[in-house]
């Protein structure tokens, strides 16, 4: 009940800032950013409930563009958890040219479910637009860093690995937003690999809805856990 209260009030929260789109348009300045609220539940014969929050805040100036983002995720049946996921990632972006810069990324996520109590990576990486106009834009990464993880089995790894990044967006309209991220970080113990597949649709002014799909796999996990979840999400998202 208390996760109902806090997302309805949240989604009337962003309907009235809404209304002042226009003027917060005209006044855009380096900041800009989204936040994405969902929640569904069903009852009857089984009860189940899930809930998602999102958020991005950006800055950009001239050559540096900083990033901050976050999510959680949880869902249950019956009373019992069945998933809970945090993600909180950081970028720092200097570019050289037009399509060419270097990027500095520190990511952090913990899945209850997973095999791994949390997963921290650091990394260092070169950047190239290879396309960038008004409907598409692909950014493409390489690099490596540092990586460190807990299992739930209280294992500690700490390894280098080697780091791919690359993300494309597509306007298709002028109210609709297609997006797809792919990351992979290798080390000698452990692959992680995540793709992010979202579509985002505007309702009006700047709040919309937001529909996501995330494909997580780990190579290494301990026994009795998968290798592989996946997370569907939706719900109004508010760009500012």
């Amino acid at each position: 009940m208390w996760a109902k209260k806090i997302v309805f009030s949240s989604i009337l929260l962003l309907a009235a800032l809404t209304s002042n789109a226009e003027d917060q348009e005209e006044n855009k300045g380096p900041w800009s950013g989204n936040t994405t609220l969902g929640y569904l539940a069903t009852s009857g014969n089984t009860e189940s409930k899930s809930a998602n929050f999102e958020f991005g805040v950006n800055y950009d100036l001239v050559r540096w563009h900083h990033g901050l983002s976050g999510r959680f995720f949880s869902s249950s049946q019956d009373n019992d958890a069945t998933a809970e996921n945090y993600q909180l990632s950081w970028s720092s972006k200097y570019d050289f040219s037009e399509f060419n810069y270097g990027v500095g990324r520190l990511n952090w996520q913990r899945d209850r479910f997973s095999s791994y109590d949390y997963q921290r990576f650091a990394t260092l990486a070169y950047g190239r637009r290879i396309i960038k106009n008004k409907k598409h834009e692909l950014d493409a990464e390489i690099g490596g860093g540092w990586s460190q993880s807990k299992t739930i089995v209280n294992e500690d790894i700490s390894e280098a690995i080697f780091r791919l990044y690359g993300e494309y967006d597509w306007q298709i309209t002028d109210t609709s937003k297609f997006s797809q991220t792919i990351q992979v970080s290798a080390g000698s113990s452990n692959t992680f690999t995540e793709a992010v597949t979202s579509l985002r649709l505007a309702i009006v002014g700047s709040l919309g809805l937001a529909v996501s799909f995330t494909y997580q796999n780990n190579t290494d996990v301990v026994p009795g856990k998968k290798k592989t979840d996946t997370i569907t999400s939706i719900g109004l998202d508010y760009e500012f």
